[in-house]
């Protein structure tokens, strides 16, 4: 873990990820996943609503993909499995707070349109998070890319009245005026990740997001596949 600095206004950091067993991992995004006590938390229509939304999500995520891994990672699993990873090192190394997964506020039962994950970072902004993953490159280009594109089309705003529910007044507030992060989180595929990062920081779809606040770049390395 590191932290790069300033670039710009925008403050860049680095995580490093190691993962050392899949099927202890699998089962604790089993685990979060399915307790939905998160729903006891918001008003009756909204508890209503997001738990009727949770209960198919759930259902497909943990039978279909999380008790079904493969080798090679199918890239379905590999994302969730970046996004959880991302979420928790957040959490773990800024203190971020975390959002439940994406694909439980929304009404398609996966495979959404929009961010993968988001959390609410410690100094009160929404960072919205992509996840790529692949069993043999180093997609950070690919997270940037959605990333831009996503921006472009507005997606971060189209989420603002679902996460409304799930973040602090000032962190919305925060995000109404433009004040936002992002999160860029990838596998990692060699024996030199520090130079995947140097990669990453030099890449011209990166300077595309320096104009926000804060920007992660969170590299994911599955040791034992």
């Amino acid at each position: 873990m590191s932290k790069f600095g300033k670039i710009t206004s925008c403050n860049v950091y680095v995580i490093h990820v190691e993962i050392n067993d899949i099927n202890d991992r699998a089962q604790e995004m089993i685990d979060i996943i399915s307790d939905n006590s998160w729903v006891n938390k918001l008003k009756p229509i909204e508890s209503k609503t997001f738990e009727a939304r949770a209960k198919r999500t759930i259902k497909k995520l943990v039978n279909d993909i999380f008790l079904r891994i493969n080798n090679p990672l199918s890239t379905e699993f590999g994302e969730y499995l970046i996004s959880y990873s991302a979420v928790s090192a957040l959490e773990e190394c800024y203190q971020h707070h975390k959002v439940p997964l994406a694909e439980l506020l929304k009404e398609k039962v996966t495979g959404n349109p929009g961010f993968d994950f988001h959390t609410e970072t410690n100094t009160m902004l929404i960072a919205f998070g992509e996840a790529k993953y692949s069993g043999s490159t180093n997609p950070y280009v690919n997270a940037l890319s959605q990333i831009a594109k996503f921006i472009a089309l507005e997606k971060d705003v189209a989420e603002f009245a679902i996460l409304q529910h799930f973040v602090s007044s000032t962190a919305m507030e925060n995000a109404l005026n433009g004040n936002k992060a992002f999160t860029a989180a990838f596998s990692i595929n060699t024996q030199q990740p520090n130079r995947i990062f140097t990669n990453a920081l030099k890449s011209t779809t990166l300077e595309q997001l320096l104009a926000y606040e804060e920007l992660y770049l969170i590299g994911v390395e599955i040791c034992a596949k």
